[in-house]
């Protein structure tokens, strides 16, 4: 009985530390028409029956990482890729900045077929996850 106390408090150890779950880190770069995407996010969405919270993260210079204690569980995810470019216009802030505070236009990057209406899949499994994504805008 001793022991079983003992190797079921080392069992919720390991629980509590998180050295028991099963998530996995996910790599990769994006570009858009070959060129990287300077900035941008990546959300992986689960679907398919994949029972998983989503993931996400950052694009810099066309590279992003998800480390393993933010990652998925395996299964099959929807990749949704945004960005913001300027357009070189200025519009007005809008509330609750101070009237006539003007900012930057900004309008989404990517389109659509690869954020909101995304067809982009990745199944994740055990072991290395590379996510290389080539994106078009024609």
């Amino acid at each position: 009985m001793k022991f079983f106390r003992r190797g079921f408090g080392m069992f919720a150890v390991l629980l509590a530390c998180g050295c028991g779950d099963k998530t996995i880190a996910i790599s990769g770069r994006v570009t858009l028409d070959g060129e990287a995407l300077e900035a941008g996010s990546i959300n992986f969405v689960p679907i398919e029956g994949t029972q998983s919270p989503g993931a996400g993260a950052v694009i810099t210079k066309g590279a992003y990482e998800v480390p393993r204690d933010k990652g998925p569980l395996p299964g099959v995810y929807r990749v949704e890729i945004k960005a913001q470019r300027k357009t070189g216009k200025q519009i007005a802030a809008g509330s609750p900045a101070p009237p006539g505070t003007m900012v930057d236009e900004a309008v989404e990057a990517v389109p659509e077929r690869y954020n909101k209406d995304s067809q982009l899949r990745l199944e994740v499994k055990a072991g290395a996850n590379p996510g290389n994504f080539d994106l078009v805008t024609k």
